[in-house]
């Protein structure tokens, strides 16, 4: 599975990074939405792990940027610790919620969760 983490904070991008890794997934890192952007039109994961509160532009507006740029979204897990995280995502069509913190075992588990989901549509 590949995997493009949307994460402005560097400690928790490399972690996930490493722990994603460990998982035999294949993972782009990247720190905001303009990243993001530019790395889409190189590659297209199987699943997005976005933040909510990147730096510049919000998680909500990165979705709505790749949705209107692409045409569609990949299959995305939002991972927020703010509150309101998940009253947030009901602009973001096909989004999950994931609070923080979160165990490893959360987020493979939706990881995998939306990945089938995608593929057995």
């Amino acid at each position: 599975m590949k995997v493009l983490v949307i994460e402005d904070d560097q400690s928790v991008r490399e972690t996930l990074g490493i722990v994603l890794e460990t998982y035999n997934y294949q993972v782009d890192l990247v720190e905001g939405g303009e990243q993001a952007l530019e790395q889409l039109k190189k590659s297209w994961p199987d699943v997005v792990l976005l933040d909510l509160s990147l730096e510049g532009m919000t998680g909500e507006e990165v979705f709505t940027k790749i949705q209107q740029e692409f045409g569609s979204v990949p299959p995305t897990v939002v991972l927020s610790a703010v509150s309101q995280g998940e009253k947030r995502i009901t602009h973001m069509p096909g989004a999950r919620f994931l609070a923080k913190p979160y165990t490893l075992d959360q987020l493979i588990g939706v990881l995998q969760e939306v990945y089938r989901a995608h593929h057995a549509a």
